[in-house]
């Protein structure tokens, strides 16, 4: 998504000229490089869509990291110009057009060319509240995420905190809450969906913990890549019908794998490698990848531990079922003592029966 965030800066440098007075030529210069940053964010995604409010920027259905509060989003929605979309390459006399009304150096009634950009005071994009899944285009990011693991591209940081931010927005909602899960028929679709449950629920333990603001999202984040490293498996392994020992020996090397790859993104990224390499260690010192000398893992390698181990037993295996959540609940709260942190089991169990008890626990199936 870095295509957005260069688009809305020059945008919003194309608009800081527009309302003081100026040179007109760094005003012509100003809108050229508007049209580049539209073209190239029209080659990175074919229609892409803004949303403004006075909280910020929605980019599709994500909020866009950087953005939160950006004055010019309020300023846009106050002239009706709550969705915006690029639908081609903006011709320069609707672009100039568009940036004057929306400097509100024009009324909002006056005609104008819409060619390659159209608005409206309307949010259409909205996700319905009936929706079975309600974090679509959150869940293709991580996909992207994975995809790019895969192939030792750099992780984006701005699609990361984009998703964290959807989530924490479903667990802040109006109602309480919400914990919509996904599960997926397939091995390979497993992965990204896995990834974003475990972020949800590791983010609502973090919640029922009372963990400060950048706790909870770092948390959100190590929970999202915990099991990055998996992107690295050959794909036959991956997908075979059933693992043979040489397979579980290879996934069993994921968080080595994982904690590595998160290494070479840089010190931001830092926190996640840890729990990635700890979140298979278990409070009685087994676990895996055996240490020579065992130690507690990391708070939050405890929380992403026990909401892993829970969200893995709810999805159907080769040789068992799926669980209920009330039952995979009870497994993990039978584990308590031998492999997890008793504070953090306690803390979910929690978030979950209060999820449960206002009917906001939801598992949605696919077989895509």
């Amino acid at each position: 998504m870095d295509g957005a965030p260069r688009f809305l800066r020059a945008l919003g440098h194309a608009l800081n000229l527009r309302v003081r007075p100026g040179d007109a030529t760094v005003r012509l210069a100003a809108e050229n490089a508007l049209v580049d940053r539209s073209r190239e964010l029209l080659d990175e995604n074919p229609l892409p869509v803004f949303h403004f409010s006075e909280q910020g920027v929605r980019y599709g259905a994500l909020p866009l990291a950087g953005f939160e509060g950006w004055p010019w989003a309020r300023t846009l929605a106050g002239q009706g110009i709550v969705r915006l979309e690029l639908t081609s390459l903006p011709a320069p006399a609707a672009l100039a057009v568009f940036l004057d009304l929306a400097a509100g150096l024009i009324p909002a009634s006056a005609p104008v060319p819409r060619d390659g950009i159209q608005w409206s005071a309307v949010d259409i994009d909205v996700p319905a509240a009936n929706d079975d899944y309600p974090l679509d285009e959150a869940l293709a990011v991580v996909r992207q995420l994975f995809r790019s693991a895969e192939r030792g591209e750099p992780l984006r940081r701005g699609d990361i905190a984009a998703i964290v931010a959807v989530l924490n927005c479903v667990l802040a909602g109006e109602q309480g809450r919400s914990l919509p899960l996904l599960h997926v028929g397939s091995r390979e679709a497993y992965q990204p969906a896995h990834a974003l449950n475990t972020a949800l629920l590791a983010m609502a333990v973090a919640d029922s913990l009372r963990l400060g603001v950048d706790e909870r999202r770092e948390c959100g984040v190590a929970a999202l890549l915990h099991d990055i490293g998996m992107a690295r498996m050959p794909l036959p392994q991956a997908g075979a019908e059933k693992f043979t020992s040489q397979d579980r020996a290879r996934v069993r090397g994921h968080p080595l794998e994982g904690a590595r790859l998160l290494l070479r993104q840089g010190e931001a990224f830092e926190g996640a490698a840890v729990v990635s390499y700890e979140h298979h260690l278990r409070q009685d010192g087994s676990g895996y990848p055996r240490l020579n000398y065992p130690r507690e893992p990391h708070l939050l390698s405890r929380i992403v531990a026990v909401v892993d181990a829970f969200d893995a037993l709810l999805a159907p295996r080769l040789d068992r079922p799926g669980f209920e959540p009330t039952a995979a609940l009870k497994e993990v709260e039978r584990s308590a003592v031998t492999q997890f942190d008793g504070r953090i089991v306690a803390a979910f169990s929690e978030a979950v029966v209060q999820a449960a008890s206002r009917r906001q626990l939801s598992l949605t199936l696919r077989t895509d």
